[in-house]
C-alpha cells in the first residue's frame, strides 16, 4: 500500500509541475474590459549591490533641495524631481540569511529558509487587479527560469510562496502579447487543450490518492490541489482571451533575437516590451531581475564591457575602493543608462490626467548594501505621482528604520490594493506620500 501511494504521489507532482511550468505567461487571466486609468508597478533588481560611495556612488546627494547624482547615475539627472531614494530599509527576516540568498526575498520579505513564505509584492497586486488585463503580470529575468532556492532567477512568488519562472524569451513575449498569426493562435488552442487534459488526469488521480492518505499528508495534498485548481482557472480564462484581438504592435525596431552577447540590446528590447505591455494595458505589473546572484553568462557581462571581472567579483572588490569601486560604478552606469531610457519614455507618453510615468511606480534596487551584506538596501522609487507618491527626496531612516515591508504595504495601497498587512509590515510609510 505505501509503495503504491508513493508512486501515485510522484505522478501527481510531475503532472502539477508540468502544467505550471508550461504556462509561464498565462496566470490569472480574465475577460474584464472595464475602462480605467491603469495603476502600474515595475520592480527591478540587481544582485550583489551597487558602488555606493565616491564620485561613482549610486546614492545622490541633496543640494539646495535638489537631487544631485554622481557619475554612475547621471542619466537620471533630468528625472531628479520624479525620484525618491530610500536608505536604511531592509527585510529583518533576511539579515542573517545566506549572502547569495536574498534575491529570493527582495519582493516577499520572507527568509528563503522559512517554512512559510509570503507572496511577492507584484503577485499580491496581480491577485487583486490582474483579471482586468490579458496578463495579470509579467515575470521577467535576464537568466530566466527559477534558479534554485536561495539562488533565485525570479523575483515573483505566488500565493503559496512558490517561485514563478521568469521568462527571458523576447520573441516568445512579443508573440504572446501581440502576434495574431492564425497558425500561432491555432497552436495555442492546441496547447491549451493538451494542458486541460493533463489537469483532468491529475484531478482523477487525486481522488484515488486522497482516500489513502492520512490527515497530515491529506492537508499537504490539498495545498497542491489548490494550486492546480488555480491553473485550471487560468486555462479557462485564457480560452476567453483567445478570441479577443490582440493589440496591433509592430515588431519593427525590436531586436527579438538579441542575446546576452549584446546585453545592452537585449535589456533595451525587454524594456521596450514592458513599455508596450503597459501602453496597451496588456498588463499592469512586471518584475524584472536584471542580475541574479548566480554564476551565469550575465554575471560575465562586465567582462564584455571591459571592466575586468564578473559582476560578483566587481562587487566584492569594490569594498577596497579606488579603481575597483570605479569598475563597479561603470557597470552601475550601464544599467542606469538603459533604465533611464525607459523611464524617460514613460514620462514622455501622454495619458489621462498626465503621463504613463505619473501612473506607474518604478522600484529599483538591491538586497545587498555591499556584497553579501543583507542590510540597508539601496532603493529608488520613480514616478507614481498620480498614485499619491511625493518625489524629489532622500529619506534616510537610520538605525530606527521600519521593515522594508512597510514600504511595500504603502505601495500596495497606492496601487489600490486593499491590503492591511504585507509580510512582517508594522504600518505604512507616510514619508513617501503626498
Amino acid at each position: 500500500m505505501a509503495k503504491r501511494i508513493q508512486i501515485h504521489r510522484r505522478t501527481f507532482l510531475r503532472g502539477t509541475g508540468g502544467v505550471a511550468l508550461s504556462l509561464p505567461l498565462f496566470e490569472c487571466m480574465a475577460s474584464d474590459t472595464e475602462v480605467e486609468t491603469p495603476k502600474r508597478l515595475l520592480a527591478l533588481y540587481v544582485g550583489h549591490g551597487f558602488a555606493l560611495h565616491g564620485d561613482w556612488g549610486w546614492y545622490p546627494t541633496l543640494v539646495e533641495g535638489q537631487l544631485r547624482f554622481g557619475k554612475s547615475m547621471e542619466a537620471f539627472t533630468p528625472l531628479a524631481k520624479r525620484i525618491t531614494v530610500l536608505q536604511g530599509l531592509e527585510h529583518p527576516q533576511c539579515v542573517s540569511a545566506g549572502g547569495h540568498s536574498t534575491a529570493d526575498s527582495f519582493l516577499t520579505g520572507s527568509n528563503p529558509a522559512a517554512a512559510v513564505k509570503s507572496p511577492s509584492l507584484d503577485q499580491i497586486a496581480a491577485t487583486a487587479h490582474g483579471h482586468k488585463t490579458r496578463y495579470p503580470s509579467l515575470v521577467l529575468g535576464n537568466e530566466g527560469g527559477l534558479g534554485g532556492e536561495g539562488r533565485s532567477n525570479t523575483l515573483s512568488y505566488n500565493q503559496f510562496g512558490r517561485g514563478i519562472p521568469a521568462t527571458n524569451n523576447l520573441r516568445g513575449l512579443y508573440d504572446a502579447m501581440f502576434n495574431s498569426d492564425p497558425t500561432l493562435q491555432k497552436d495555442q488552442h492546441t496547447r491549451l487543450s493538451r494542458e486541460q487534459r493533463r489537469v483532468d488526469r491529475v484531478l482523477e488521480s487525486y481522488r484515488e490518492i486522497k482516500r489513502q492518505l492520512g490527515r497530515d499528508d491529506s492537508q499537504k495534498l490539498e495545498h497542491y490541489m489548490q494550486a492546480l485548481r488555480d491553473v485550471e482557472k487560468d486555462i479557462e480564462r485564457l480560452e476567453l482571451w483567445m478570441d479577443k484581438p490582440k493589440p496591433q504592435v509592430t515588431a519593427a525596431g525590436l531586436a527579438l533575437d538579441a542575446t546576452v552577447k549584446d546585453p545592452a540590446t537585449f535589456i533595451r528590447t525587454m524594456y521596450n516590451l514592458i513599455y508596450l505591455a503597459f501602453q496597451t494595458d496588456s498588463t499592469r505589473y512586471a518584475s524584472y531581475m536584471l542580475q541574479s546572484m548566480n554564476s551565469s553568462a550575465w554575471d560575465n557581462v562586465p567582462i564584455q564591457l571591459g571592466l575586468g571581472g564578473t559582476h560578483h567579483i566587481l562587487a566584492h572588490n569594490a569594498v577596497q575602493g579606488g579603481e575597483n569601486l570605479v569598475a563597479l560604478g561603470k557597470y552601475d552606469k550601464f544599467q542606469a543608462d538603459l533604465l533611464a531610457e525607459l523611464i524617460t519614455k514613460l514620462a514622455d507618453t501622454p495619458e489621462v490626467e498626465g503621463t504613463m510615468l505619473d501612473n506607474t511606480i518604478v522600484l529599483y534596487g538591491s538586497s545587498n548594501s555591499q556584497t553579501h551584506v543583507n542590510t540597508d538596501y539601496p532603493l529608488m522609487l520613480v514616478g507614481g505621482e498620480k498614485l499619491g507618491l511625493r518625489q524629489g527626496a532622500v529619506h534616510d531612516f537610520g538605525k530606527q528604520a521600519p521593515p522594508l515591508s512597510n514600504l511595500y504595504l504603502t505601495l500596495l495601497n497606492a496601487l489600490n490594493v486593499p491590503a492591511a498587512q504585507f509580510s512582517d509590515s508594522s504600518g505604512t510609510l507616510a514619508e513617501i506620500m503626498a
